[in-house]
């Protein structure tokens, strides 16, 4: 999944600055601590990753109590993945979308 971007503001309908302010927040995605000042971008940002916790439109389906308890479980489970990992002097690498697990035992 790539990040997505909000819709573009029509400068007609939505005015001029605010297709500014869309631009900028665009501009501001590399940008080391944008989602700091960019409320444009820090609002994607949040949509995105409730996308990736959770499927389309989570932050509108759950509460972000549920969200932030998922993203905690998937977190433990990341840690408890690389213990494992580290235990066994595994190598997890991704190819073509499939994992392959090379152990050294």
């Amino acid at each position: 999944m790539t990040f997505q971007f909000g819709p573009i503001p029509d400068p007609d309908k939505d005015g001029i600055m605010e297709v500014h302010h869309y631009r900028r927040a665009v501009d501001d995605y590399e940008r080391d601590g944008a989602l700091f000042d960019s409320p444009m971008l820090k609002h994607w940002f949040v949509v995105n990753v409730c996308d990736e916790l959770l499927g389309e439109d989570a932050m509108y389906k759950y509460s972000p109590q549920e969200l932030f308890e998922k993203l905690q479980e998937f977190s433990k489970d990341a840690q408890a993945f690389t213990d494992m990992c580290e235990e066994h002097d595994c190598r997890v690498t991704l190819d073509d979308m499939e994992y392959q697990r090379q152990c050294s035992h």
